[in-house]
């Protein structure tokens, strides 16, 4: 589909910026030498795998860096490429070693800080290339830094390349993602390169740079199994997730994001991938309940919540029944359990369970926002394959919902006990929660803020999340 289209050429792009600098270096015996001090999947974190260099395809166009092509004199240099997922985040890694290698990368760094623009084309489609050096820690004896970013049929991109000497070897290290990279999450890279072209082998990087890379832990509770991710550290903030999603339906970014300031767990709901399947008929309240299991499992004290569709409602039920084990709120697209909710139109709900992942994406995306849409499923590429939940669990969901809309369980005819400050959002634009929803729902929540994002739909955490992300920050403080 397009979107995998957009994601696999901007990971062309990336490695075709790695593959435009090494030209004009020499191979040779030396690079099998050279190749022991690169990068490999085994010092990577989870999901990552080799990815091809082939350039052959590629065009770059860069009067700046001019200088440094032909040179048949060039030093011998290895590289690596790997992306985690399917497309999306890339890394690239190109190594030399002895005096050429130096004076080529003094070469390099001059001609970068003079660079501002660069054109690269990948199978026909042309990208525009911003250049800007970029503040960085120093890694290995010397390094330099810049990002360059470009945009692919509406997404934007990100490339941080980061020139680095260590003892006799100089190199560099290329990581694109979508928007801007995080630095931490760089810096870890560079530093484990570094390290790895001066002893041969270096410590793994973490997988607590992304919650995509993030292993998937077990939880054993008073209500069986819970799987779930832990990134960040800091203040816990808990995600529930919504009908029919697995965790690995967080945007990555949107997680990532929020773990530079809390410890963020995300979990599976009852009977999906690792966490046990709980008594029929399934409830939002015996959901919450099992939340409440797994808040006490981890030691986790008295967490913020964030609940997002579905998730929004096991979210409220978890504050009512469990008010010491909630310090703040957020309901993301939610709905009132009192009885009172307002229905999804049945064409919306029909394309929510349709299997058809482009119908599915129309309820969370609306019309005229494919680059937000593209973006997110960029995103969620990069989680390690995961199963999805088994029909059976989605049904049982589905009837839980129902339930909670009819107002049948106990902690929807509760929400006005609910103490935790509470912060609702949604947006306007959102065919499977309509907005009298929300309205309800802060009229009934003492001292509850609406906050709502125009042009937004069902997934308008991840639409809006440059403004949401910050929001979130300042009302859980």
């Amino acid at each position: 589909m397009k979107t995998r289209r957009v994601t696999s050429l901007a990971a062309l792009l990336a490695l075709a910026i790695a593959a435009f600098l090494t030209s004009g270096c020499a191979g040779g015996s030396p690079a099998s030498t050279l190749a022991g001090r690169l990068l490999s999947v085994a010092d990577l974190p989870a999901g990552w795998s080799a990815a091809p260099t082939n350039s052959s395809t590629v065009q770059t166009s860069a009067p700046c860096l001019s200088s440094l092509t032909a040179n048949p004199q060039g030093p011998a240099f290895a590289s690596a490429a790997f992306v985690q997922g399917t497309s999306i985040p890339v890394l690239g890694e190109a190594l030399s070693a002895g005096p050429r290698a130096q004076q080529r990368w003094q070469r390099l760094n001059k001609a970068l800080a003079r660079c501002r623009s660069a054109t690269i084309t990948v199978a026909g489609t042309k990208a525009a290339v911003a250049i800007a050096p970029l503040p960085f820690p120093r890694v290995g004896s010397a390094s330099a830094a810049y990002a360059w970013t470009f945009t692919v049929e509406g997404i934007r991109f990100g490339t941080d390349l980061i020139l680095f000497q260590a003892g006799t070897y100089a190199g560099y290290l290329v990581y694109s993602d979508l928007g801007s990279p995080t630095t931490a999450t760089v810096e870890a890279f560079a530093g484990a390169a570094v390290a790895k072209a001066v002893h041969g082998s270096t410590a793994p990087v973490p997988g607590s740079v992304s919650i995509a890379s993030a292993p998937v832990l077990t939880a054993h509770t008073a209500m069986g199994a819970v799987g779930y991710r832990v990134i960040g550290s800091g203040p816990p903030l808990v995600l529930i997730v919504g009908y029919s999603t697995t965790m690995e339906g967080w945007d990555r970014l949107f997680v990532d994001a929020l773990a530079q300031r809390y410890r963020v767990v995300i979990f599976d709901n009852a009977g999906i991938g690792a966490t046990a399947a709980l008594p029929a008929p399934l409830t939002i309240d015996a959901m919450a309940d099992q939340t409440s299991a797994l808040i006490t499992a981890l030691g986790l004290g008295r967490p913020d919540i964030l609940g997002w569709s579905m998730g929004s409602m096991i979210a409220q039920a978890l504050a009512a029944l469990h008010p010491g084990q909630v310090r703040r709120l957020v309901l993301c697209a939610t709905y009132p359990g009192n009885g009172t909710a307002v229905l999804p139109s049945q064409q919306a709900m029909n394309a929510l369970n349709s299997g058809d992942e482009q119908q599915v994406l129309t309820d969370l995306f609306p019309a005229g926002q494919a680059g937000a849409q593209d973006a997110y499923l960029a995103s969620i590429s990069s989680y390690p394959p995961a199963p999805s939940a088994p029909a059976g669990i989605v049904a049982d969901q589905g009837q839980a919902v129902r339930g909670w809309w009819a107002g049948n369980d106990a902690a929807g005819k509760r929400t006005a006990t609910i103490a935790a400050p509470t912060l609702i959002a949604d947006g306007t634009a959102d065919r499977l929660d309509p907005l009298a929803n929300s309205r309800t729902l802060a009229s009934l929540i003492p001292g509850a803020k609406l906050v709502l994002y125009p042009g937004a739909g069902h997934a308008f955490l991840f639409q809006d999340q440059a403004a949401f992300v910050p929001l979130i920050e300042s009302f859980l403080g």
